[in-house]
């Protein structure tokens, strides 16, 4: 997977944007995915705090995390609507989203 960076890089050396979506299921998402990928532009996606409540943190990362690999698209997951570092870095019990992967601390 290509870094965020080097991705906000190279769309702005195109002269283009990466849009931000909010998704609250999977209806939302798939819509934005597909015209990115008519447009071929990057994607970004988030979930607000409530959001996250209702998908969950897993399966909203989860279905993030498939799209990129099923089609080798750049789709990034941000946490832009978190109201605290702790909640975007631990969304859930030990748990935290490591560069796209989801891993326990030990």
């Amino acid at each position: 997977m290509q870094a965020l960076r080097d991705v906000l890089v190279q769309t702005q050396e195109r002269g283009a944007a990466i849009g931000h979506f909010n998704f609250a299921d999977l209806v939302t998402l798939k819509a934005v995915f597909t015209s990115a990928q008519e447009l071929n532009v990057p994607l970004m996606v988030g979930v607000s705090e409530g959001e996250r409540d209702f998908i969950g943190v897993r399966q909203a990362a989860a279905l993030v995390r498939n799209l990129h690999e099923e089609f080798n698209f750049p789709i990034f997951l941000n946490a832009d609507h978190t109201h605290s570092i702790e909640k975007a870095a631990r969304p859930r019990s030990g748990e935290r989203l490591d560069q796209g992967r989801q891993t326990t601390d030990s």
